[in-house]
C-alpha cells in the first residue's frame, strides 16, 4: 500500500492518504502531491502513528527535514508546576475586607446606642 504523509513546518504529520482508499488514479495521487503530501514508506507510516512506540523522549517521531526519514521528536516542553496556593481574587477579597469592616462598624455603634440608652435610663429617675 503506498502512503502520501504531509506534515508541518516541525515535521509533525498532520494528514496521511492511502493509494485505494483516498485515491485511485495517478492524476489523484498528482493532486495530493501537488498539495503537499510526500510518499513515505509503511515502516515510516508506523513510526508517525505510534506503533513503533514513541521514540527517545517518549514524544514520538517527527520527519527529519534532510534525510525525510523518522526522527525521535524533541522531549516535551517543561511545564512549570502550578501554584500550591490558590489564586487570590483580589476584587472579591476587598469586598469581603469592606463588609467585615462595616460589620465592626456596626457592632461599635450598637455598643454606644447602648451606652446611650443605658445612661438615659439612669439618668431619668434623677
Amino acid at each position: 500500500m503506498e502512503y502520501l504523509a504531509k506534515f508541518d513546518d516541525a515535521g509533525r504529520r498532520t494528514a496521511t492518504v492511502c493509494k485505494g482508499v483516498h485515491y485511485q488514479t495517478d492524476e489523484e495521487r498528482q493532486s495530493y502531491l501537488d498539495g503537499g503530501y510526500v510518499p513515505i514508506t509503511e515502516e515510516d507510516y508506523h513510526h508517525y502513528v505510534g506503533n513503533r512506540g514513541g521514540g527517545e523522549h517518549g514524544t514520538g517521531y517527527i520527519r527529519d527535514a534532510v534525510t525525510g526519514k523518522p526522527v525521535s521528536a524533541p522531549p516535551a516542553p517543561v511545564v512549570e508546576e502550578a501554584p500550591q496556593e490558590p489564586p487570590i481574587d483580589e476584587e472579591r477579597l476587598a469586598a469581603f475586607e469592606a463588609t467585615a469592616a462595616q460589620e465592626a462598624r456596626l457592632v461599635e455603634q450598637e455598643a454606644r446606642i447602648a451606652a446611650l440608652e443605658a445612661t438615659l435610663k439612669g439618668g431619668e429617675g434623677k
